[in-house]
């Protein structure tokens, strides 16, 4: 299981961290660097599952929990259910101080210190991939490919550098050029009316997408609606970026769920945009009252659970929308996008 192996490699990278086998380390601190490697994967509803899962295969094998009973845990992350502490039940194996892997030529000179046992762990795989390229008298990197399509020729795996920041991994000269490899924006569904002056609006729902489309057929409002796909709508920014471009709009308005992953998304999708593009991004005002109004709640499920302070990062949201996301709040509800649903529309 890919989280438990996260986990756990996590775990003994932070056990010997500090030059000296340990055997306790704080479990919070593993999950938020677990988290924040992965973090694309983390934004998956079925994440806090997997993680639960992970975290009780890991307290089966060499790790035991601490508090050992799991009522006296504390809730985290989306709501789940953490120890203290991981304490490492295991042989204490001495650290080596020299490295015992013989790095092929082009990779030796990139590795410039410590590497975290993750890190280590994909550069073997890459070693392995480039001694059989050369072995093979092969190119190592043939041709130009999508970052997909480099990660499945290298690792076996189409996601292994999903999550590759753009200057490489910490200690390591390695960008996804180096590799013959390029990151392709996702493709980006939208319906455009012609009107250029109007404000460009990105939803996160297919059927309101759908909904929206229909709407401005009948009732011009927006320049385009743009399908944002739910929470992989950062990734989307730079599609974004050149489609106003290319259209010559010039503001961009969300619509999406009001809970606090719904504003997350929005705050994320709106500082990708502002740092890498320039463009900013508002609510659509009309569509949030509207959903207030036709006040379709739904209990709040995980939806609330996700570790963003909305009242101190949205500045930039309308204060009704603050005022009924406080509400909702203390009721352990929220109101899904598609209440707008009851607009009266006929698709």
């Amino acid at each position: 299981m890919i989280w438990l192996s996260r986990l756990e490699s996590t775990a003994n990278k932070h056990r010997l961290a500090v030059g000296k086998a340990v055997r306790t380390v704080k479990a919070s601190t593993v999950l938020d660097e677990v988290l924040g490697t992965y973090n694309q994967e983390a934004l998956s509803q079925d994440t806090p599952g997997l993680l639960t899962q992970a975290v009780r295969q890991l307290l089966e094998g060499d790790w035991r929990a601490q508090p050992k009973h799991k009522a006296n845990w504390h809730r985290y992350w989306r709501g789940m259910s953490l120890p203290n502490s991981f304490v490492y039940e295991g042989a204490i194996v001495p650290m080596k101080t020299t490295s015992e892997i013989a790095w092929h030529p082009w990779l030796a000179p990139r590795i410039t210190g410590q590497l975290t046992l993750p890190i280590k762990a994909r550069l073997q795989q890459l070693n392995t991939y480039l001694f059989r390229q050369t072995g093979s008298d092969k190119t190592l990197f043939p041709g130009l490919l999508g970052h997909r399509e480099r990660s499945l020729l290298i690792f076996g795996d189409e996601k292994a550098l999903d999550s590759m920041p753009p200057e490489g991994w910490k200690h390591v000269a390695l960008t996804l050029a180096d590799m013959g490899a390029f990151r392709r924006a996702p493709p980006l569904p939208y319906e455009s009316s012609g009107r250029r002056e109007l404000p460009a609006i990105i939803v996160e729902n297919s059927d309101v997408y759908y909904r929206l489309c229909q709407l401005n057929r009948a009732q011009t409002r927006w320049s385009l609606v743009i399908y944002g796909a739910g929470n992989k709508v950062s990734g989307q920014a730079e599609c974004v970026a050149q489609l106003l471009k290319i259209e010559q709009v010039k503001q961009l308005l969300y619509f999406g769920d009001l809970d606090v992953a719904g504003l997350k998304i929005a705050h994320q999708l709106l500082c990708k945009l502002r740092s890498d593009y320039g463009i900013s991004l508002h609510l659509d005002e009309w569509l949030y009252n509207e959903l207030i109004l036709n006040g379709l709640m739904t209990p709040e499920g995980n939806a609330n659970n996700e570790r963003f302070d909305f009242e101190l990062q949205c500045w930039w949201i309308p204060q009704f929308v603050l005022r009924e996301m406080k509400t909702l709040l203390a009721t352990h509800q929220r109101l899904p996008q598609e209440g707008v649903a009851s607009l009266g529309l006929v698709i």
